[in-house]
């Protein structure tokens, strides 16, 4: 557990970064690494004791306590003072605003831009996620909110908290810098995430039991979840090959072509009439400095699934935790990747290690989730082991 928790005060410490930094210099930067650290690695468990020995009442109080202060974060805002630092509002969630919009209107949503003038950059499953928050309060950035209260029971695999799980919620989410930037300017990079870590826990909860239809159901919440970035197909990859490791190749099929199918039908009708609109394209130019569907990005894409089935065949995840740790790697590699352009003589106003945000739920999740998937099914090779520590 020890490892597990380093782990997840690194991500914390990488991904908030810039927003350190920009409070209060490199100084400022290294100070909240080491806090991190201290408080993730030797702090949660301390805390964690103290609750569990305390009344029955403490722990729900806890947790209102918690959300109450996140809610009243996001009502809030950002304080003038910080404003320049931390930002005061959101491009990614003004993007979902317009894209929604103009979908609901009945118009070809990426041909919007938002308040800075930027294409729109998530995909369809992100507008589909994002569409009831902007269709009853008229702002995306409302799902933060619901999000980030919904982790909390996946962290505990059910409706009654634990200390655990609870400790480390509250400590990432109010002690996250980055994680509550995001959060009260409405970015959503950490809480986007959070339907695929439910989608991929569902998924690995039914992967040897289940009737082929609740997989089938699964394999869609998958798709529907991972299809809002890029990048998340690398995780319809990952859990793929966990199902296939625990309940067998035909299993891991279901999951696999249903989940695919999903992110076909819907991207491709946003494609009718020329790729060339599909401003989604444009978030390659954070990787290879070049917008578009070019040559550099699809050697970039292909490179990475090799590298990460590579990976696999080696790791062999077989538990929600050693599932949920490749995943969050997949998902932080854009920081690393972000870092290793800056080394290799890139732009200094390129590098963003805030791209890998996306990891925290799932590092979260890692850290917590101590059951093993599912057994296999009849004939399948039994692979049940214990959660990675």
């Amino acid at each position: 557990m020890v490892r597990a928790r380093l782990a997840l005060a690194v991500v914390l410490a990488v991904v908030s970064w810039h927003s350190a930094t920009n409070l209060g210099g490199v100084a400022a930067g290294v100070g909240y690494a080491v806090a991190s650290v201290l408080v993730v690695v030797a702090g949660v468990p301390v805390l964690t004791r103290a609750v569990a020995g305390a009344p029955a009442w403490v722990l729900p109080a806890a947790v209102a306590v918690v959300a109450t202060a996140l809610v009243a974060l996001f009502v809030l805002g950002v304080p003038e003072a910080y404003a320049h630092a931390l930002g005061v509002g959101s491009d990614r969630a003004d993007a979902l605003d317009v894209a929604v919009t103009r979908l609901a209107d009945g118009r070809y949503p990426y041909e919007g831009l938002t308040y800075l003038g930027n294409p729109i950059t998530p995909l369809p499953g992100a507008l589909l996620l994002a569409a009831p928050a902007v269709l009853l309060t008229g702002a995306a950035a409302w799902q933060n909110v619901v999000w980030t209260l919904l982790l909390l029971p996946l962290l505990h695999r059910g409706p009654w908290p634990r200390p655990a799980p609870t400790v480390l919620w509250s400590v990432t989410v109010l002690g996250g810098l980055e994680v509550v930037r995001e959060f009260v300017v409405g970015d959503d990079l950490v809480t986007g995430t959070v339907p695929a870590v439910a989608a991929v826990a569902w998924t690995l909860a039914v992967a040897g039991r289940a009737s082929t239809a609740t997989l089938v159901a699964a394999g869609t919440a998958l798709g529907i979840a991972t299809c809002t970035r890029p990048h998340l197909a690398l995780v319809v990859v990952v859990v793929v090959a966990t199902v296939g490791a625990v309940a067998g190749r035909r299993r891991a099929a279901v999951v696999g072509t249903t989940a695919t199918a999903v992110w076909v039908l819907l991207i491709v009708p946003f494609l009718v009439g020329g790729s060339a609109r599909f401003s989604p394209w444009h978030v390659a130019a954070k990787v290879t400095g070049e917008r578009g569907l070019t040559p550099a990005i699809v050697v970039v894409g292909l490179v990475a699934v090799a590298v990460l089935l590579a990976a696999l065949v080696l790791v062999r995840p077989s538990s929600p935790s050693a599932a949920a740790w490749c995943c969050a790697a997949v998902l932080f590699a854009p920081s690393v990747l972000s870092l290793a352009r800056r080394l290799a003589g890139g732009p200094a106003a390129e590098l963003d290690l805030t791209l890998g945000a996306a990891a925290v739920p799932f590092a979260l999740w890692a850290v917590c989730a101590r059951r093993p998937v599912a057994h296999a099914e009849p004939g399948a090779p039994a692979r049940t082991l214990v959660a990675a520590p």
